[in-house]
């Protein structure tokens, strides 16, 4: 009996490998706005949503740091999220935002999202650079639900369509302006 529940625990932990999804280290490459993965590929940031809520854990290092001197300084960059059903993501979509806080030495982590082409953002936590932390999107009939580092927050989705394809969307610099220097962004998705 013994022996069977040895060879289980084997075979159940070595299934469980296949599901485990690596890190992915996303950098928002100076002078641009979108990111790419760090080995050069698209990789398949092109993919649809399969299941009601988007969990992964997150980590900015030192090059989450900048210093723009001027009011852009407080435009909300993206982290990850995606776009409503059969929207265009600024339609209808819901993400992560995040800027730095230079003064506090602090990432600000905020729900940014769009509804019927209207933006949304609103403050959830503050973060610390080099902190690996979960962050979940949780999708309901009539809203989104929103957690980081324990602090969550709902906010109304208002959509009538459900049903279709909702897209990835990924790290993103900016606003008005390009990122200032490559910043590197750690991201664990913690199922697909």
């Amino acid at each position: 009996m013994k022996a069977l529940i040895i060879f289980l625990v084997l075979i159940i932990s070595s299934c469980s490998d296949l599901y485990i999804v690596p890190e992915s280290h996303y950098i928002i490459p100076e002078g641009k706005h979108s990111s790419e993965l760090a080995n050069g590929s698209l990789g398949d940031k092109l993919r649809s949503i399969k299941q009601d809520r988007l969990e992964f854990i997150a980590r900015f290092d030192a090059s989450a740091r900048y210093d723009l001197s001027n009011d852009n300084q407080h435009d909300i960059n993206k982290l990850m999220g995606f776009s409503e059903a059969n929207q265009h993501h600024q339609e209808g979509s819901i993400r992560f935002g995040w800027r730095y806080l230079k003064d506090d030495d602090r990432i600000e982590i905020l729900a940014y999202a769009y509804k019927n082409g209207q933006r949304f953002y609103e403050r959830i936590a503050e973060v610390e650079i080099g902190e690996s932390l979960i962050y979940r999107i949780e999708l309901r009939p009539s809203s989104y639900y929103l957690e980081v580092d324990g602090v969550s927050l709902v906010i109304d989705r208002g959509v009538k369509q459900q049903k279709g394809l909702y897209y990835m969307l990924y790290p993103y610099f900016g606003g008005d302006e390009k990122a200032p220097h490559d910043i590197h962004i750690y991201v664990k998705e913690l199922f697909r």
